[in-house]
């Protein structure tokens, strides 16, 4: 089967900005929503959160790691940050180890023409799939590379890696198990192909003996990590529309669980959410679904207390409540794409291809600060300790701190 890539967006697992598909489009939002509900520029121009002060945040260094890319594309979105160091996959092909004190490179090594999943990483090595259908792992130590598997097509997400296994998809909606140490294929979980799809995937979830990955298709599997056996399965699809674009029904933003530890499996939650307009809460056990909100999203929710914060593909913010998806605000901050929030001490921290961070009120949605960086924000921030790091797609890491 031929399939067919649209370069619409920007997802988990990253896309592209086709920007001469799009063109005459007056936000993200309208790739995605019947042009009766788009907002008109100047509308969308006046709802922009301009609060007039900065987040607090400071600057505490910023590294040139590689060059701008081609025109419409985009560096990986997933990033890792450790004890003392940072991994990141370049849209160059490269992978680069930095210093979290400084930002200095320690090592660069190139792996492939392109890199459009991002990396993992474990204690001895960095995984990093290529466009080329390549699983690679090179050592965290100096980048000497480990080995290379050969994998059904263009790896199309970021790799997790746990208890020596690495789980990824690729272009063609295949999940695969491969053994961290020697790069083995120990199982493949397959879904049927779309002919029609959205450049970029999910990174796997994983929840203890069991992931969870969307698909293209729509599909939502959970699945086994020992044996790659489907344990159960939701599709997403939202039935109508008139144009190819309607068509598509990825889920791009990995399944996010609700993180509580203290009650049994049965009544934890799982969600996940398309980019055609459909957010749902599932049972762990059984996939049942508990709840349903019609909201479009290509990034991973926010979990936080008793609330999902989403940011959908219209520039809003949004938050729900964790167990009867019931909207509790809602916030209209960007003309732009929305990266996905993350918490920051006692605040909701969001970026766009503005070049823009802005910080926000959980409680209210109400923007408290606004930082303008300039180059576009693609990557979602990463949060570690008491520091945030940024990759813009100009290639640039950036390291903030709250004083």
């Amino acid at each position: 089967m031929t399939m067919r890539r649209w370069n619409v967006g920007l997802g988990r697992g990253m896309m592209v900005l086709l920007l001469a598909v799009l063109s005459g489009c007056a936000s993200p939002g309208s790739w995605f929503s019947d042009d009766k509900d788009n907002k008109s520029e100047a509308i969308r121009k006046s709802l922009v959160a301009e609060p007039g002060q900065a987040t607090g945040l400071v600057e505490s260094w910023s590294r040139s790691v590689a060059g701008k890319p081609d025109s419409h594309f985009f560096h990986p979105g997933r990033f890792v940050v450790t004890g003392n160091d940072l991994f990141v996959a370049t849209y160059q092909g490269s992978v680069v180890r930095l210093a979290r004190k400084d930002g200095a490179v320690v090592w660069k090594k190139e792996i492939a023409e392109s890199i459009k999943g991002g990396v993992a990483v474990d204690d001895t090595r960095v995984y990093s799939g290529t466009e080329d259908g390549e699983m690679t792992a090179i050592l965290r130590a100096d980048g000497a590379e480990v080995w290379r598997q050969r994998v059904s097509t263009s790896v199309s997400s970021a790799p997790v890696v746990v208890d020596g296994k690495v789980f990824f998809t690729t272009l063609d909606n295949r999940l695969y198990a491969l053994d961290a140490g020697t790069g083995a294929i120990l199982w493949v979980n397959n879904n049927a192909p779309e002919a029609l799809v959205i450049m970029g995937a999910a990174t796997p979830t994983v929840d203890q003996d069991r992931l969870y990955v969307g698909y293209s298709s729509g599909d939502v599997h959970a699945v086994s990590t020992a044996d790659g056996k489907l344990l159960w399965s939701d599709n997403l699809t939202v039935v109508g529309g008139r144009t190819e674009l309607d068509m598509l029904q990825d889920v791009d933003a990995s399944v996010v669980t609700d993180g509580r530890l203290n009650v049994g499996s049965q009544n934890r939650f799982v969600f996940a959410v398309s980019h055609q307009g459909r957010l749902v809460a599932m049972s762990r056990d059984a996939g049942r679904r508990i709840w349903n909100n019609d909201l479009s999203a290509i990034r991973r929710p926010l979990v936080w207390n008793d609330r999902l914060f989403v940011a959908d593909v219209d520039g809003n913010m949004r938050a729900l409540g964790m167990d009867d998806g019931l909207e509790l605000w809602r916030g209209d901050i960007s003309d732009g794409l929305l990266t996905a929030p993350v918490r920051f001490k006692d605040r909701i921290f969001v970026a766009d291809n503005k070049g823009r961070l802005f910080s926000l009120d959980p409680t209210s949605g109400r923007v408290l600060g606004l930082d303008k960086i300039g180059d576009p924000i693609l990557a979602d921030p990463v949060v570690v300790d008491q520091d945030m790091y940024i990759w813009t797609n100009d290639g640039d890491m950036i390291h903030w701190q709250m004083p």
